[in-house]
């Protein structure tokens, strides 16, 4: 992940493209690849300053590739293997690259989204501009655009007429007067063209070398003291047919040699050099649903954008350990089981909408391969799940605990127990960070990529519009979270003339039943989250001043899912606040009872009483509302 300017905002992908699309697509509009005016003269390294040639039309490259770091011992392991060599399309092909990337001294360029860069290969010279956000179109591969223009072989900056006026546009005249080198990667590659069948073409790069600050001139003698960061990788690029063959190479060639899938790339660890800052988390995405996507569509697209969230976050986390990638991470794969379930719901449909009820996961139903494999794959992804939640949980509780008052007689913890409540958050985020980098992870997303883009598991049923089952769906939900509510046995409110009325005190809910409530109202949240996109945006009513000409525009109305957003808070509260209390006292096992741990505890229980008194309000003033997938019905 670039740590250098914040990027912008990647474009959400609506409906999803096909395999055969995935490649290659088409420029938005001719007018933006017009070639611009003429730049001023720069010196060498530098833009170029000869005379633009002709208006050309170029073409955005969608360039589709999986990252996978490696060891230079599991390069040259890979290079030998025997699979390789039946799959490949001739011998490999080594190769010196040695490519600068520029920008100006603010990173303009960079803050746009974009970076342009020059390749020196032997007697070739490539420029090319890309895009930094990836697209999320298939899941746990990047999906970037680019564009290409070769270059003389004499001379060593970009050609800054070549570029397209959509791009030449970001910067100004006195900007682009400052584009200079900035970094450059010095590469050792060894590329093969793969067939793993005989409709799909990828290629493969084995790429050793380094990142380094100080950029090759020709014009200087002597070599300085370098800032460089070392290169092990391999790139899986697809460059015709199946997207899932990308990922099945890749699990092959995992099987054989230690690798751990990535999201980082050489720019980012350039970035990283030059403006020193930290890797930063990754805030989810919308989705980009429409009313026409169907059943297959909107599952393809949320898990995408959710295993993609998870391992942009899941970089960030190991290379910076920040605790909000973590909490992104944990949010991420709430959502992938989230979106696994409502797909083994949805393979219950009948191939038309009807009356007939959906079957709950885990149902015994007539043996359906794709929904076993559904299973499976939710199994295998417990466990970091497990991880992140307990994580989370120390994270939680430790920034609960930096608010706390610290002085005497005050709740809160006690010195040593402040000393081990960080060890304990840190040894936590090391067990996920020692999960991240193991073979097992690798593998298993791998195998959901694969999967989830193989399409396999696509019927007649999905096919429907999701909007047509999105209702059922989300009642199915809401009906398991109003049950749940119910068997919490929760105190009734008094009577609206009782005033100073007390709730008859009850036994607290037992914690496998809390924490039962949380999950049925998250998943609720997320997949209303995820549908909210198949209808559209209401607008408050526009008021009619009498004796006004004209009449006030329309503007938005509330979030459609503040309702949802409230109910989600309540019924999170009490069980954070018994989970932290349960940490709290582990604490106290540990260094021994404290008294203001002690105070704490109890603060914990009448916060965890209170959130509890207050939740059947909340509910019944949300079963009230009729939410926005309710139209109709």
């Amino acid at each position: 992940m670039t740590n250098g300017p914040a990027r912008p905002t990647p474009t959400t992908t609506g409906p999803d493209t096909s395999a055969q699309e995935a490649g290659r697509a088409a420029a938005s509009s001719p007018a933006a690849y017009e070639t611009p005016p003429p730049t001023p003269s720069s010196p060498d390294g530098s833009p170029a300053v000869a005379t633009p040639p002709p208006p050309k039309r170029a073409l955005a490259v969608r360039e589709v590739e999986v990252k996978l770091a490696a060891t230079p011992a599991a390069l040259a392991r890979l290079q030998a293997l025997p699979l390789l060599a039946r799959m490949a399309d001739g011998p490999p092909a080594h190769r010196h690259q040695v490519t600068t990337y520029y920008d100006t001294p603010d990173l303009a360029l960079a803050a746009h989204g974009m970076a342009l860069r020059v390749r020196r290969q032997g007697d070739r010279r490539v420029q090319t501009v890309k895009t930094w956000a990836s697209d999320a179109g298939t899941a746990a591969a990047a999906g970037r655009r680019e564009w290409e223009w070769p270059l003389p072989v004499e001379g060593d900056g970009p050609d800054i007429g070549l570029l397209p006026a959509g791009i030449f546009n970001l910067l100004t005249s006195a900007q682009w007067a400052q584009v200079a080198p900035r970094f450059a990667t010095d590469i050792e590659r060894t590329a093969l063209l793969l067939h793993p069948d005989p409709r799909t073409s990828v290629e493969l790069a084995l790429d050793q070398g380094e990142v380094r600050l100080s950029v090759p001139n020709g014009h200087e003698t002597g070599a300085a003291e370098e800032t460089t960061w070392p290169v092990a990788e391999v790139e899986l690029e697809l460059k015709g047919g199946r997207v899932a063959a990308l990922f099945e190479v890749a699990a092959a060639l995992h099987h054989h040699a230690p690798l751990r899938i990535t999201t980082g790339s050489k720019a980012d660890a350039g970035l990283r050099l030059l403006t020193g800052k930290p890797a930063a988390a990754v805030p989810a995405q919308p989705a980009a649903l429409t009313p026409v996507t169907t059943v297959a569509e909107g599952f393809r697209h949320a898990t995408r954008h959710a295993l993609g969230h998870l391992l942009e976050n899941a970089t960030v986390l190991l290379e910076s350990g920040d605790t909000q990638a973590l909490r992104e991470m944990a949010a991420a794969s709430r959502r992938l089981d989230t979106a696994m379930r409502l797909l083994r719901l949805a393979m219950t449909l009948p191939p038309t909408a009807g009356p007939a009820p959906l079957a709950r996961v885990g149902a015994k139903t007539a043996a359906n391969p794709h929904a076993e494999a559904a299973d499976a794959l939710r199994r295998r992804l417990a466990p970091l799940r497990a991880l992140l939640e307990t994580a989370r949980g120390w994270d939680r509780l430790a920034e609960r605990a930096a608010h706390l008052p610290d002085r005497k007689g005050a709740a809160g913890l006690s010195k040593r127990q402040r000393l081990a409540l960080d060890h304990a958050a840190t040894q936590a985020r090391r067990r996920v960070m020692k999960h991240l980098r193991g073979a097992g992870h690798t593998a298993l997303v791998l195998d959901l990529a694969a999967w989830v883009e193989g399409g396999g598991w696509a019927s007649p049923a999905l096919d429907q519009p999701l909007k047509t089952v999105a209702p059922r769906l989300l009642a199915e939900l809401q009906d398991k979270v109003a049950r749940a509510i119910d068997r919490l046995e929760l105190p009734s409110p008094p009577s609206p003339g009782a005033r100073n009325a007390v709730l008859v005190a009850k036994a607290p809910p037992a914690a496998d039943a809390l924490e039962r409530l949380r999950r049925r109202a998250q998943r609720l949240y997320e997949t209303a989250e995820v549908c909210r996109g198949l209808y559209p945006l209401a607008t408050a009513k526009a008021k009619i001043v009498k004796g006004a000409k004209i009449t006030p525009p329309k503007r938005p109305a509330t979030d459609p899912l503040a309702p949802l957003i409230r109910l989600h808070g309540a019924v999170t509260a009490p069980v954070l606040a018994r989970q932290a209390a349960q940490l709290v006292a582990q604490l106290a096992k540990g260094t021994g009872p404290k008294a203001r741990s002690t105070r704490l505890l109890s603060r914990l229980a009448q916060e965890e009483a209170v959130a509890l008194a207050k939740l059947p309000a909340t509910w019944r003033g949300y079963s009230r509302r009729r939410m926005f997938w309710m139209t109709g019905r």
